[in-house]
């Protein structure tokens, strides 16, 4: 599936001009797939999401046991607060809210902020292991913290992109920076990458599903039997054993473009059920 961020941004002034934010928990534009039969989920074990807060915005601190992340995209101004530690969200941050960890969002600037989620929810549902706990965003204690400790839970945009830069190639010909924590993947059911596309790949599959956030450049993927192509913050998904290769379309940056990518590859290699082909 594919979701052209055109498409999703008159849905992102819709939702700040027509729905309070104390009228709900937060706003979260859902990218359900359809193929899902009307399922609030984006891939098999995985969600995505774009938030968006208007200046002042709180939304409602909770915790649960699913894994999810937050990438930056347009959230100049906005703070993720995860267990106590204040995470700043500039442009290609990534920030962390592990299973069981109290997190919240507030927007302290002075235009609208837009961020991408996604969340492991799908999977975690399906194991029937999903424990969910609302807080209050009007506990002013959760809110008043210090920005010591924050590299716990945030990833700086420009370390990734210093780090991309000098990434070897990966053996589909991109450039691929894997976001860690002691080595391995930075949550025990969630892998991330930083993937920089500056020629065509060579096809590859893979037994886990990734959703893939366009975060600069444009360019054309084929999943399956599909050929799309995409640009600045576009949405797509490539499911499981699916065969999916992407090349770069010209445009700024030399011709290169990158990608935010979220997959579940950690949960098949530690359930020894992790494939991947490459052609």
């Amino acid at each position: 599936m594919h979701w052209r961020w055109r498409d999703i941004e008159p849905f992102a002034e819709r939702a700040a001009t027509e729905v309070g934010i104390e009228d709900v928990e937060r706003r979260a534009l859902i990218l359900a797939n359809p193929a899902f039969g009307g399922d609030t989920v984006t891939t098999h074990n995985l969600i995505g999401a774009f938030t968006v807060l208007e200046p002042g915005d709180k939304a409602v601190p909770h915790r649960h046991t699913a894994a999810a992340i937050r990438f930056s995209t347009r959230a100049e101004g906005a703070v993720t607060i995860v267990n106590g530690k204040r995470c700043e969200m500039k442009e290609g941050d990534l920030v962390l809210t592990p299973p069981m960890c109290w997190h919240g969002h507030i927007n302290q600037g002075t235009r609208r902020t837009v961020w991408f989620d996604a969340a492991n929810m799908p999977a975690i549902c399906m194991l029937d292991a999903s424990f969910f706990e609302p807080g209050s965003r009007h506990d002013e204690r959760f809110w008043e913290v210090a920005n010591e400790g924050s590299q716990e839970y945030r990833f700086p945009g420009d370390e990734a992109r210093r780090a991309l830069a000098a990434a070897p190639r990966a053996t589909d010909g991109s450039r691929l920076h894997r976001y860690e924590k002691n080595g391995g993947s930075v949550m025990p059911t969630l892998d991330l990458y930083l993937k920089r596309i500056d020629e065509p790949t060579r096809r590859s599959r893979a037994t886990w599903n990734a959703i893939c956030l366009v975060v600069s450049g444009e360019g054309r993927s084929t999943v399956g039997e599909k050929t799309f192509e995409w640009s600045r913050h576009d949405v797509f998904t490539v499911p499981h054993w699916t065969w999916a290769a992407h090349e770069p379309l010209g445009g700024k940056a030399g011709g290169a473009a990158e990608l935010f990518v979220v997959t579940d590859r950690a949960i098949y290699e530690r359930l020894d059920l992790l494939r991947e082909e490459i052609q």
